[in-house]
């Protein structure tokens, strides 16, 4: 049977069935992202990511929920002993496990959106709490590498290293001092906050400018 003998209705009628079906899943798809952001925006993230595959958003709703978690944890952790159980979630869970869950979460998002430095900086959040040496000094140079040019994040990942600046390796060292150098004076005195708590700001005084710094230092 060629094509030219099949009648024009048929043809027809199989374009119609055959735009129905797509039409029908794109608005299925639709309704399943607007039932997701419905869900997330109603507090209800297991939901959401129950009836969700691959979804970054839902990893990390789920990687911030476990880092409050996991500093609640700390805190109660410290007034109560280690044994302290956590009523809200599972009963064996503690504040390095809740951190740990925090990560891979983190690292979820960062799988299905490489290229997006937020879910990176994110990871660099809960592994600097970790105390993860190695992860903080991989994680600080793929930041530097994929979004150097990335002004938001400037504030949080400046503090974040200057916490731990002794980890921090010399090529990046002189990286981040001078984005330091360039950043406005509001940011500059957060960073400079952070760094003195942790003993960490004698680099900033004795390598940026002076008239930045003198008001610092």
């Amino acid at each position: 049977m060629t094509l030219s003998s099949v009648k024009p209705g048929l043809v027809t009628g199989y374009v119609n069935q055959v735009v129905a079906v797509v039409l029908a899943l794109a608005a299925l798809a639709l309704f399943h992202a607007a039932l997701v952001s419905s869900l997330l925006a109603l507090g209800f993230t297991q939901a959401a990511e129950t009836i969700s595959i691959n979804n970054p958003d839902i990893a990390e709703v789920q990687a911030r929920h476990y880092r409050d978690v996991a500093v609640e944890l700390a805190d109660l952790e410290d007034d109560l002993g280690s044994g302290f159980e956590h009523e809200a979630e599972p009963k064996t869970m503690t504040s390095w496990q809740a951190l740990m869950l925090s990560r891979e979460y983190w690292l979820q998002a960062i799988n299905i959106r490489p290229s997006w430095p937020y879910y990176y900086l994110g990871a660099l959040d809960v592994e600097v709490l970790l105390r993860d040496k190695s992860a903080v000094q991989q994680r600080i140079k793929q930041i530097i590498q994929l979004a150097p040019n990335e002004r938001g994040l400037d504030k949080s990942f400046l503090i974040l290293t200057f916490i731990v600046w002794d980890w921090v390796e010399p090529d990046d060292k002189e990286w981040l001092l001078t984005r330091l150098g360039k950043v406005k004076r509001s940011t500059l005195k957060q960073v400079f906050y952070y760094a003195k708590r942790a003993d960490t700001h004698y680099d900033i005084c004795a390598r940026l400018v002076w008239k930045k710094v003198r008001g610092l230092c």
